[in-house]
């Protein structure tokens, strides 16, 4: 029965099989192998690290097949990289599926170069490498430039170059060559693209982009590298098709006006944009607010700011009445909570912890009674700081939502995989708040608690983004990843990303009607 389904159907059937189960069915018969192999090897994201899937969604992102690494060692990584080659090289068929490939920055240079290898000769369809560092890569890449709509222009080095390489322009500008530029939709590069493009291209059509990545680096580039006027943004990329936009600045410090040094400002241009994302920015709230102004049409927007500095109040109700009030699905910031967090600092003249409980559920009662009280602050004198490494040890929030964090790292939650950088994020976290407080009284189920508890203290705080941004289909806060579900009588509630079993909403009202108003 199975081997008689046309290739259509099974991928529309591949959306809901997790990778998993789609590799099962390759043992089911030749024929069921041949259907769902391209599902499989279409789009690879080779991560170096376990990926964590959604308990609450485990189809969330499926449009990706990883590597399937249990354990948070390299080793195990190569020897998945590794497999992973073999079979592509033993197979042209396999090798003809693969149209996207997602790396992350930690894969072994080695293998990636033998990969790249193997798909410089086989991968006929391939239309995607993103995401590398490496510039020892872009030798094997060449020779693939020609058919590929990405492109990569890597920095000199993987850290930021005090005095860049002289040969490194023209083995940049070589490696450009190789590629039609007219196909390209999406490009990461690591400099000022109106330097880089204004002296190496300076007469070109526009670039019709969908997705640009702006690494900000602080590389020194020799007085003769850039002889000719610095491009405008708008003279590089027609302004008409920019949907993505990703920044990310490699600056550790505020001494650099970024925002100035590289024409930000220009960026205003692009009206189009639906997706804009600002990584390790020293915050500046002027120029969020032009952002927020000029882009009408966003519908997906992600803040992170160096320090966790949280986006001011005022600057969100902007936000709510600007035109992306209706189109924002997809939310990621910091914020200072409406109620404060089951553990807090006073630092008055005698700092000590402060327990709060917003929340009045059953639930949360227990676990302040039972696990904050009887094991985090056992005795009165135990919620006095003494000192600093008094607060690391017993403000257990911060600890698995931040420091040691119980769910895993993912640029975003919907479309890329969520990679955690130990085997077990919970029992991790359990082991090192236990070994700081001295004694193993915390279980795994305790630490997954007081994860539900913290999301009941956010309930004002996640109610607050529901009323102002109706269209909201995940929504995260301070580390927080969550959904936003339909409860009963069209309430809508936020449900855990990660870690959602035996997990009850607090923002939720019974729904009384008059056929169940007496019983």
């Amino acid at each position: 029965m199975l081997d008689k389904l046309p290739y259509e159907i099974w991928e529309c059937l591949a959306r809901f099989l997790a990778q998993g189960d789609r590799v099962s069915l390759t043992y089911v018969g030749s024929s069921v192998r041949k259907a769902i192999s391209p599902i499989i090897y279409q789009n690879l994201f080779l991560n170096e690290k376990p990926s964590v899937l959604s308990d609450s969604d485990p189809l969330l992102t499926n449009f990706w097949s990883v590597l399937n690494i249990r354990r948070a060692q390299y080793e195990e990584a190569d020897q998945k990289l590794t497999a992973l080659i073999r079979t592509l090289r033993e197979s042209q068929l396999l090798s003809s599926y693969v149209e996207i490939i997602q790396c992350t920055w930690h894969l072994n240079t080695v293998l990636i170069k033998e990969l790249l290898c193997v798909l410089g000769m086989q991968a006929v369809n391939l239309r995607q490498f993103r995401n590398f560092l490496r510039i020892e890569l872009i030798d094997q890449l060449e020779i693939l430039g020609p058919q590929l709509q990405s492109l990569v222009l890597p920095p000199p080095g993987v850290l930021p170059q005090e005095k860049v390489d002289p040969f490194y322009l023209p083995r940049i500008i070589k490696y450009l060559s190789r590629h039609s530029l007219e196909n390209i939709t999406s490009l990461n590069i690591f400099m000022d693209p109106g330097l880089f493009f204004g002296n190496v291209k300076p007469h070109f059509g526009k670039l019709r982009l969908r997705e640009l990545e702006l690494s900000l680096r602080d590389d020194n580039y020799s007085l003769e590298s850039f002889n000719n006027r610095r491009l405008k943004y708008s003279d590089i990329f027609d302004t008409r098709y920019l949907e993505k936009l990703t920044i990310l600045s490699w600056y550790e410090n505020d001494n650099v006006d970024i925002y100035r040094k590289f024409f930000l400002d220009e960026l205003l241009a692009f009206k189009n944009l639906k997706e804009l994302t600002f990584m390790s920015f020293f915050f500046n709230d002027s120029f969020l607010r032009k952002c927020l102004q000029a882009f009408a049409q966003l519908r997906r927007l992600k803040l992170d700011y160096m320090f966790s500095q949280p986006i001011p109040q005022n600057t969100i109700e902007l936000l709510a009445r600007s035109p992306s009030q209706k189109t924002l699905q997809y939310l990621d910031l910091k914020f200072r909570p409406l109620d404060p967090y089951l553990i807090t600092t006073n630092d008055g003249a005698a700092s000590h912890f402060e327990i709060n409980c917003s929340c009045k559920c059953s639930r949360c009662q227990e676990v302040i009674k039972d696990i904050i009280y009887q094991k985090v602050f056992p005795t009165p004198a135990s919620s006095n700081i003494r000192s600093i490494e008094d607060i690391p040890k017993r403000d257990i929030i911060t600890r698995i939502v931040s420091v040691s964090p119980i769910v895993p790292y993912t640029q975003f939650v919907d479309s890329r995989p969520g990679l955690s950088f130990v085997g077990d994020p919970v029992e991790d976290a359990r082991q090192v708040i236990n070994e700081l407080l001295g004694r193993s009284l915390l279980t795994t189920g305790d630490i997954t608690k007081v994860y539900h508890a913290h999301l009941h203290s956010l309930k004002r705080t996640f109610n607050y983004f529901l009323q102002r941004f109706p269209s909201l289909r995940y929504l995260t806060v301070n580390d927080v990843p969550t959904s936003v579900e339909e409860g009963p009588g069209g309430q809508l509630y936020n449900k855990p990303i990660y870690h959602s079993q035996y997990y009850e909403t607090n923002q939720i009202y019974e729904v009384v009607d008059e056929e169940n108003l007496f019983d």
